[in-house]
């Protein structure tokens, strides 16, 4: 690099010099060129092309005002529908629940004691209560339904007042007999204050459900009492093939009325049911307004029988369609949980009106426009010369003095970089550095860097050191752990009895499950299977704890319960991090095959008698040791003839996962086992742990997977 006149040749400086002319030069011709070009295309365009310009903003307009219509217009039915469709969702929920509900009592009735339901009272008028009307004829106290059902009384009665949208909720049943809630008691009442009949099981809500076997919504139409227009949700309660009852909801539909009655004229929203029927429109019923005084299906015309057989599945789009003689924009949109659409119908003259107007200005705004364009152009041609040439002597001054700023610390800095690298010295900040720019930051930064880079050379030596020296101390606690436990197999040689071995593999370094098993004396043997809360270094601490209570307590003789109660007893003095685990104890009497065993919240044990397959066995659990001082276990007592198995193991088992979250499973651990049903206990859980890994593959393990299998073959082959 060369300098000269100050200007570094070959540098950045000259490089940003040549750099902003070349920009300069570029954007001045390209402005040239696309000035002069446009000129001569706007002038023929205004001159030549005037008719061809309407046509294309007719063509523009239809076509903008089509896309806005497209893009409001069904954007607002699929939100209409989608709002009006939860709105049912949430009644089907709710009428399940009722009917699950009721379902369930009246398939146990005979167990159920009669609730007793009153007659509707002007008292009641005003608020959710529960009354029960009848047909005519029918003595409501002679049910052998009602009382039973009328424990649904306080679930409707909260149903009701915490639903906007629904009006009332009732159950009608078989024998004429209909349990009521709603606020309005006092309409079911004559004159005299006598409750009327109620017609329950002619109802288009119980015949239509009935009809339907299943989920049926009825048309809109008024009430009974109220003359209110409703929707009914309606669904039958059976009980085996016999048909009990129906479940009802009455929905009201001001939410739909609402976005229906916001129609103007030339713009109409419609609800039309699956029978083609209007169950909601705008008042006078608007360009459909003769349909709906016939109560016609729409999809006998022509023009609205495509779009409506496709509104009940999908969101049609926009489309358009004949009615009467005009065009009009029409979408629809589904309503998939009550089988209805939502309709909306535009006049498409009320789209054109702006067009004709837009037309009319444009002719006067062009002829001014071209008139003040050609005066314009030659003014503006020599003023942008002016102002390029002024704009370039300024960059380049400007280009000059900030690169020569900028150039002078880069290169101290570079200089000093090198110098860091071979010396070893930090890079520090100096005064040169200091421009209040991206160049201090920069400086700033190599100095932080510098710095953090020693600190963290130190910090990783330091860190290594500390790995290894817990590495070593895990390595050193996961021998000790494995080292508590039995790992001498065969376990007892000299005993022809029994057959014994088990095996445990920690989720980490160590872990919280753990194994045991000893001879209390020559004729009893104690085996222990149990799991702790949590996994890691507190668990292994725990597990060793309670391992050696449990073993201490065993020797004395005890019992399996004595054995768990004193266990949780010395265990709870002492438990300030409020640990758990879960154990399984028994004690096998090897003259005559008897185990005594106690559960405390473990796994079920497996067992397998001689001449059977594996089984679980659902034994009753006792509360984890560790959860609650004073707790006493129970014990219970088998029979282990020669030839039968015992398995026993954590759940780390059956939980363990694949990598989809699949668990393995307790029919997976059984199926593994009758695998090798007639195989030495070592063979067993070789088996199991491989149909284990097989299942898991390549998946982490995350708890600890400890196993127990033990051969019981008789005091007879000792002698």
């Amino acid at each position: 690099m060369k300098k000269i006149f100050g200007i570094t040749f070959g540098g950045v400086q000259r490089k940003t010099l040549r750099l902003v002319l070349l920009v300069l030069l570029l954007a001045c011709a390209m402005f040239t060129g696309i000035s002069l070009y446009q000129n001569r295309q706007l002038v023929r365009v205004v001159e030549d092309t005037r008719t061809e310009q309407q046509t294309s903003i007719s063509t523009l307009s239809s076509q903008t005002m089509r896309a806005v219509i497209d893009g409001s217009l069904t954007s607002t039915t699929q939100l209409q529908a989608q709002l009006a469709d939860n709105d049912f969702l949430e009644i089907t929920r709710n009428l399940y629940t009722l009917q699950s509900m009721a379902q369930s009592l009246l398939e146990k009735r005979e167990d159920v004691i009669p609730q007793p339901v009153s007659p509707p009272l002007a008292s009641m008028d005003g608020a959710s209560a529960a009354y029960v009307l009848t047909e005519e004829g029918v003595d409501y106290t002679q049910s052998e339904l009602l009382g039973v059902i009328a424990h649904l009384s306080s679930p409707m009665i909260a149903m009701h007042s915490n639903s906007e949208k629904i009006d009332g909720c009732f159950i009608g049943l078989e024998d004429g007999t209909f349990l009521c809630v709603d606020e309005k008691a006092a309409v079911k009442l004559d004159e005299t204050g006598r409750p009327l009949s109620f017609p329950v099981r002619e109802r288009p809500w119980y015949t239509g459900a009935i009809e339907a076997d299943g989920l049926n919504y009825t048309d809109v139409m008024p009430d009974t009492f109220s003359g209110r227009l409703l929707v009914t949700c309606s669904i039958p309660i059976r009980a085996g093939d016999e048909l009990l009852g129906v479940v009802g909801l009455d929905v009201v539909l001001e939410s739909m009325d609402d976005f229906v009655s916001t129609s103007t004229e030339g713009c109409y929203a419609y609800v039309v049911n699956s029978n083609g029927r209007v169950i909601l429109g705008p008042e006078g019923g608007g360009i459909l307004a003769e349909e709906i005084d016939r109560q016609s299906d729409l999809r006998e015309d022509p023009a609205l029988l495509e779009l409506l057989a496709l509104a009940q599945t999908k969101n049609t789009g926009l489309r358009t369609i004949d009615l009467k003689g005009q065009a009009y924009y029409a979408v629809g949109a589904p309503m998939p949980s009550v089988g209805w659409s939502v309709l909306n119908i535009v006049d498409q003259q009320l789209t054109q009106q702006s067009e004709v107007q837009m037309l009319a200005d444009y002719d006067g705004i062009n002829q001014a426009a071209t008139a003040k364009f050609e005066d314009g152009v030659g003014k503006t041609r020599t003023l942008g010369f002016i102002l390029f040439a002024a704009v370039l002597a300024l960059s380049l001054i400007a280009a000059y003095i900030s690169t020569k700023r900028m150039v002078k610390p880069i290169e101290q800095m570079t200089k000093s970089i090198q110098s860091s690298s071979v010396s070893g010295k930090l890079f520090e900040m100096k005064d040169e550095y200091k421009t209040n720019d991206e160049i201090e930051l920069l400086a700033e930064a190599f100095a932080d860097l510098s710095k953090k880079t020693k600190r963290y050379i130190k910090e990783i030596t330091e860190i290594t050191a500390e790995k290894e020296r817990i590495g070593a101390e895990l390595s050193l606690a996961t021998r000790i752990q494995a080292a508590m436990l039995p790992h001498i197999f065969p376990a007892f040689p000299d005993r022809a009895e029994f057959d014994i071995y088990a095996s445990m593999d920690p989720a980490k370094e160590v872990g919280g499950d753990f194994y045991d098993y000893f001879l209390v004396d020559d004729d009893h043997l104690c085996m222990v299977m149990a799991d702790v809360s949590g996994k890691g270094v507190p668990a292994a601490l725990f597990m060793m704890a309670s391992k050696i209570i449990l073993q201490s307590c065993a020797m004395l003789g005890k019992a399996p319960a004595e054995i768990l109660t004193m266990t949780n007893q010395a265990i709870c003095s002492n438990n300030q991090e409020e640990m758990f685990v879960t154990v399984w104890v028994g004690v096998l009497e090897l003259s005559t095959g008897r185990l005594i065993a106690a559960n405390a919240g473990h796994e079920y044990p497996v067992l397998k008698k001689p001449d059977g397959s594996f089984e679980l066995f659902k034994d009753k659990h006792g509360f984890v040791i560790g959860g609650m001082d004073g707790i006493k276990y129970k014990e219970y007592e088998l029979q282990l003839e020669p030839g039968a198995k015992l398995f026993l193991y954590t759940d780390g088992v059956p939980e363990a996962t694949d990598a989809g979250n699949a668990l393995f499973g307790t029919e997976r651990m059984l199926e593994a086992l009758n695998s090798a049903q007639d195989k030495a206990p070592l063979e067993v859980l070789k088996t199991v742990r491989g149909a284990v890994d097989g299942f898991v593959q390549d998946a982490e393990q995350f708890d600890d997977l400890t196993m127990l299998c033990l051969e019981y073959k008789g005091s007879e082959t000792r002698k």
